[in-house]
């Protein structure tokens, strides 16, 4: 069972609130994308994370920050400049929270994307990029086909 987490939401209808996006997406099919970093790379990500979103509109997308609260401008200047409308988050610790412990997260790897359905892991993508991002689109489509 995906383990429930609180964080800090920087964008969103819960923004600059703490929330736990695994109580509210209850058994729904649900994306968690971890960064372990802001930059480029978590940019182009985040656009295509809000791209699949907005297709599929019974699939819900959420990015998390591992950083920690330091990267919360960052996010607010992405979702705004590039109209991204899955909720951006920060660890309210950092690597110290833990959901670092119970997601099992590697701090040194640039991202880990869970596709879950039924508060359940359906597929685990470490280091995703631009280049194979449709891992993620391919796992997303096997769990909706399956809803």
């Amino acid at each position: 069972m995906t383990p429930s987490f609180p964080v800090l939401a920087v964008t969103g209808p819960h923004k600059g609130k703490s929330v736990c996006y695994v109580c509210e997406s209850k058994d729904a099919p649900v994306v968690f994308a971890f960064f372990s970093q802001t930059g480029d790379e978590m940019a182009v990500l985040l656009k295509k994370l809000d791209q699949l979103a907005r297709q599929h509109q019974d699939l819900k997308v959420v990015a998390f920050l591992i950083d920690g609260p330091n990267g919360q401008s960052w996010l607010e200047r992405m979702a705004q400049e590039n109209d991204i409308t899955i909720p951006l988050n920060v660890f309210r610790k950092g690597t110290d929270d833990i959901a670092m412990k119970l997601y099992k997260l590697n701090a040194g790897a640039r991202n880990t994307i869970l596709v879950n359905v039924k508060r359940k892991v359906a597929a685990n993508l470490v280091d995703v990029s631009a280049d194979n991002f449709n891992m993620v689109a391919d796992a997303v489509s096997k769990v909706l086909a399956r809803k």
